[in-house]
């Protein structure tokens, strides 16, 4: 291995204030509205929650192609996203379940994989001091476990159906994202061991 690609592997969190990291970062403070507004009894909130979620979810989209287009793509960067990702995710998936639009098993299941997905990069980071960047499949997982929860949180029986298929297809993407991660973890482990 050479000095330049080894460096190039080695933690860095000095860019910490980009703009990308700051979107990221916006995603908590959207998370506290939704989350209040969700647990209010009935529906009269749910189109509220709806567009923060969007425009939250948006700005997950944009962080990322902000910190390529800019050349501001940083460890802390890297790290920040999957973080406020999962914050929120577990968060909102909590809220539901309280309101009973989602079911206790489903949140169960988002909780325990982002904790593992955390424990294992944490471990990455403390032996190897490299931040494993996130996999298309666990880009695709939080796609379909927020598709799910936009649509529990919509309370149309109309769209009952699609939610039932992200619901499916969300539940099949955590466990294989899973084991994609466990899988590269392992892999990454033995070739720098």
């Amino acid at each position: 291995m050479t000095e330049s690609s080894r460096t190039n592997e080695t933690l860095k969190v000095e860019k910490k204030w980009t703009v990308s990291n700051i979107l990221s970062l916006s995603r908590i403070f959207f998370l506290v509205p939704i989350v209040i507004l969700i647990l209010k009894p009935g529906n009269e909130y749910r189109l509220t929650v709806l567009v923060l979620m969007l425009v939250a979810a948006s700005t997950d989209f944009l962080d990322g192609l902000l910190a390529r287009v800019l050349n501001q793509v940083t460890d802390f960067g890297r790290l920040l996203d999957p973080v406020t990702d999962k914050i929120c995710l577990i968060s909102i998936s909590a809220a539901l379940v309280i309101v009973k639009d989602v079911p206790l098993w489903y949140a169960a299941l988002v909780a325990l994989r982002d904790i593992l997905i955390v424990v294992g990069s944490s471990f990455i980071i403390s032996r190897r001091k490299v931040v494993v960047q996130s996999v298309w499949a666990g880009k695709w997982t939080v796609t379909f476990i927020a598709a799910y929860l936009i649509l529990a949180t919509m309370r149309i029986d109309a769209l009952a159906e699609i939610k039932m298929f992200f619901l499916y297809l969300s539940t099949l993407s955590l466990f294989g994202s899973l084991a994609v991660y466990t899988w590269i973890y392992r892999k990454y482990m033995a070739a720098n061991g």
